[in-house]
């Protein structure tokens, strides 16, 4: 049975956050990203991959996220090589973090969780987040409006690097940055 981490919050809090891009909010993921930060920005590790998909590609996505994805190389053959990589990444860099961090979760992330876990679910059981937090939930609990806020938020905080919506490694580094925005405007780290 896998305990659920708790540790108290600070500048030294670790999170493992991570972000894919799909064909659709409900196609196939081809591209993730993720980071190991802590609350001072200071990266541990990282984790970006890519891989063809072979399906028509979706209207918005082809206007939204494939030119944020233009310098992003293909790096594994299929969906299924791209996965076994993230998650051998994952289980390697879990133990390190504090807690892991998805932003809105549902259903893009959690189902590449599930994919990830039942490819193998005989030793993956237990080998999931646990608890996991959704940055869109810390970001109403401070009083923000995620999808109005975690744009302004992430762009006070990069300063003068540019924002780059739909790319996973960015998504992934930006949802962290934001997530110790929301712990700070809630008083739980100074």
């Amino acid at each position: 049975m896998k305990l659920a981490k708790h540790p108290p919050l600070s500048r030294k809090t670790k999170l493992l956050s991570f972000d894919l891009e799909t064909n659709g909010l409900h196609g196939q993921a081809f591209a993730v990203g993720a980071i190991l930060i802590d609350g001072e920005g200071r990266t541990y590790n990282e984790f970006s991959g890519r891989c063809e998909f072979k399906e028509p590609v979706d209207e918005w996505v082809q206007a939204n996220v494939l030119p944020s994805l233009a310098e992003m190389p293909i790096t594994y053959a299929s969906y299924e090589a791209m996965r076994e990589a993230f998650w051998q990444w994952y289980v390697s860099n879990e133990p390190e973090a504090d807690y892991v961090l998805v932003n809105n979760g549902y259903p893009v992330e959690y189902r590449f969780l599930l994919d990830c876990q039942e490819a193998n679910l005989k030793e993956r059981y237990w080998q999931h987040p646990f608890p996991i937090l959704d940055l869109s939930s810390l970001l109403i609990q401070v009083g923000q409006n995620p999808l109005a806020s975690k744009g302004k938020l992430a762009q006070n905080l990069l300063g003068d690097a540019k924002f780059l919506p739909h790319h996973p490694l960015h998504d992934a580094k930006v949802a962290a940055l934001v997530a110790f925005e929301a712990f700070r405007l809630a008083d739980r780290i100074t």
